[in-house]
């Protein structure tokens, strides 16, 4: 059997609500003295409860370069993971153990496809697929804060990691400040909680009347960029029986200004600018657990390696579904 940093150096090598109840309602009056039912959403995570979720993603990109040639690629990416609370909420803080089994990988540009699923060979030779299976196989501690959004991931895999590749990295002498980058950022923190969090703080921070709108930060990739609303707004748009639906509207989402490695170029890429939108739908059951959540998301950026700037045209649909949940 090969040893964690034996595997690792292979693909290096290779590239050359909590509390008592989810959801409480009360009635509260108007300051016309009307009633109006209030709620409380809100995540549960029982000590020696694991849920199991399926993340699914499918993004197409359109690059048009400055010539006005194009490159057009579609990547579908699904991991298996699961979520389970080591320990009861304290101050206000959840903490969840994240576990991120496998994955199946899905990649088509230019009438070829290279894909992989659990069992097979992986295609170390593609470093598209070498950042998707990065965080295979981690364990990390992911925190909410008592706003629902994601205040820290850590972990001592991760420590391991990121040391092994900056030692790994003085090693091999073809891995390089870009492939180095690839590593740790598909350990961090936007990256992870992309797949880990599928509510993305959608959760009000307080109890909300039934046909309110609050407004809440907003955060999620695609096509490994990060965008950001710090206006998105949320409502119940629908109630299922013990199921409240929740919907957020971004419509002015922003893109991180960052070097980043895409798809198909060597050096970092500077993300100069752009604007996006997205859609997205959560399920939050009233036992205090997401049964599903959905975001559809459009984005048109602006990117600049050295004197070449060039636009993406982004198009993702994800999906996390709740697989089961099991006590031990």
């Amino acid at each position: 059997m090969m040893t964690a940093s034996r595997v690792v150096l292979m693909l290096l090598c290779g590239l050359v609500a909590f509390a008592q109840d989810g959801v409480r309602g009360e009635r509260a009056s108007s300051p016309q003295g009307t009633s109006r039912e209030t709620i409380s959403l809100f995540l549960h995570f029982p000590v020696g409860r694991l849920f199991s979720y399926v993340y699914h993603d499918t993004t197409d990109v359109h690059r048009v370069y400055s010539d006005s040639s194009t490159l057009d690629y579609r990547r579908t990416v699904t991991y298996y993971l699961s979520l389970e609370a080591v320990e009861s909420p304290h101050n206000g803080v959840a903490s969840v153990q994240v576990t991120i089994d496998s994955l199946a990988y899905s990649f088509s540009s230019g009438g070829n496809t290279i894909s992989y699923k659990p069992g097979d060979q992986m295609p170390l030779q593609f470093p598209d697929f070498v950042a998707a299976v990065v965080p295979v196989n981690r364990q990390f501690r992911m925190e909410y804060s008592p706003y629902w959004d994601v205040a820290t991931i850590e972990g001592d895999m991760l420590d391991w990691l990121r040391s092994y590749v900056t030692e790994g990295a003085e090693k091999v002498s073809s891995f390089d400040s870009v492939q180095q980058f690839v590593w740790l950022r598909n350990i961090s923190l936007p990256v992870l909680a992309q797949y880990a969090d599928p509510q993305k703080g959608a959760l009000p921070a307080g109890r909300v009347a039934l046909d309110s709108v609050w407004t809440k930060p907003f955060v999620c990739l695609a096509d490994g960029i990060e965008f950001r609303d710090a206006s998105a707004k949320t409502r119940i748009v629908e109630q299922r029986g013990p199921v409240f639906v929740l919907e957020t509207r971004c419509d002015s989402l922003q893109p991180k200004l960052e070097a980043l490695k895409l798809y198909n170029i060597g050096r970092f890429v500077d993300i100069t600018g752009g604007s996006a939108s997205c859609i997205h739908r959560v399920d939050v059951h009233k036992a205090g657990f997401i049964e599903s959540a959905s975001s559809i998301l459009s984005a048109l950026v602006t990117c600049r390696v050295r004197n070449e700037v060039f636009q993406q045209h982004i198009r993702s649909h994800t999906v996390w579904t709740l697989r089961g949940q099991y006590d031990y």
